[in-house]
């Protein structure tokens, strides 16, 4: 493994915060309550760090927006199409 890729546990806590947000399109939380409430059922105890990791990664693929706003911490939710999907023709 070179020094770019993620680790295994990097790569385990990825697959579960992706997994999450496939089942839960609207869920949005900050890094501690996704190592909390959304990593700590599925895989136990995980280091904050490695939360932070998963989720840099799964930013930089795409997958998910990191909202950042003065008067709340920073929270992470699934990315969505910046356009509308396609829309039916009306008859």
């Amino acid at each position: 493994m070179d020094a770019q890729s993620p680790s295994r546990e990097v790569v385990a806590v990825a697959e579960v915060i992706r997994r999450h947000l496939l089942r839960h399109p609207q869920a949005s939380d900050t890094a501690e309550g996704i190592q909390r409430w959304w990593v700590l059922p599925v895989l136990g105890e995980v280091s904050l760090q490695v939360v932070e990791q998963a989720l840099t990664t799964l930013e930089a693929e795409g997958f998910l927006h990191r909202l950042q706003q003065a008067w709340a911490p920073t929270a992470y939710l699934a990315a969505r199409p910046l356009e509308p999907g396609p829309r039916p023709t009306d008859h």
